[in-house]
Parts: C-alpha cells; sequence; structure tokens
C-alpha cells in the first residue's frame, strides 16, 4: 500500500515537472511559428510569431483558461528583454483572452517566450524561435 502510494506521488511529480517545462518550436520557412502548449492546472496557452514586411515582428498570444473571468498576467520577451508585461482578464462570458504586440525582428534567429501567471499560481510557458532567410542560406 505505501509502495503504491510512493509511486503514484513519483508519477504525479514528473507529470508536474513535465507539464512546466517550456515547449520549443523553430520555423520550417524563417516566417511563421505555431506553438501550443497546455498550462500547470489545464489552462492552454497559443504562441504564434511572424514576421512582418517593415522589419517587424508579429506575436500573437491567445489563452484558454479553465475559469471564465480570470486575470493573467501575460509576459513576452524577445531575446533576454521583456518586450510587454501586461494583464489581462478573461471576459465574464469567456475562457479566452488575447495579446498581440509588434516587436523588431532583430537579424540572425529571434526567440520569443511568453509566460502567463494565472489565478492559483497557474503558469504557462512557450517558446519560438525564428531563423532569417540568409541564416538558412549559409
Amino acid at each position: 500500500m505505501v509502495r503504491t502510494l510512493l509511486l503514484v506521488l513519483a508519477l504525479a511529480a514528473l507529470l508536474a515537472v513535465a507539464a512546466a517545462t517550456p515547449a520549443t518550436a523553430r520555423a520550417d520557412d524563417g516566417n511563421d511559428v505555431r506553438v501550443t502548449r497546455s498550462c500547470t492546472a489545464g489552462s492552454a496557452v497559443r504562441l504564434r510569431v511572424r514576421e512582418r514586411h517593415d522589419d517587424l515582428l508579429r506575436v500573437d498570444v491567445d489563452l484558454r483558461a479553465t475559469r471564465r473571468d480570470t486575470a493573467w498576467i501575460v509576459t513576452v520577451v524577445h531575446e533576454r528583454r521583456v518586450a510587454l508585461r501586461a494583464t489581462r482578464r478573461s471576459t465574464a462570458g469567456s475562457r479566452s483572452l488575447s495579446v498581440r504586440v509588434a516587436i523588431p525582428d532583430w537579424p540572425g534567429r529571434d526567440t520569443v517566450t511568453v509566460r502567463a501567471l494565472g489565478p492559483r499560481g497557474e503558469i504557462c510557458r512557450a517558446v519560438a524561435t525564428l531563423v532569417d532567410d540568409v541564416e538558412d542560406a549559409g
């Protein structure tokens, strides 16, 4: 009985660690990356990063929470620099919220990380990396 309990606790701890690790995706064509990741308490986050024509990256974050009318702190980091930190609330009639931001498209690889902190300490995290076409050719 104790052995079974320890096995169940070890499995639960392993699943919690796996859920907290970031999801990383790299664009195949260099100009559009989409990442969907489950959060620690059942919500889901979708990160989309794409190149724009005027040397900008467009970052879209869509979060689907497990409960309605909840506040989330959303942080977008571009190359280890905070590009946006905002508090967003899902509406009473919906469990979704969205954030959009434009950031500079620097030469070489661009790594964008999104982290959302929700109610009761729920954490969502996803990472996307875009690679310039010039780098792919070299």
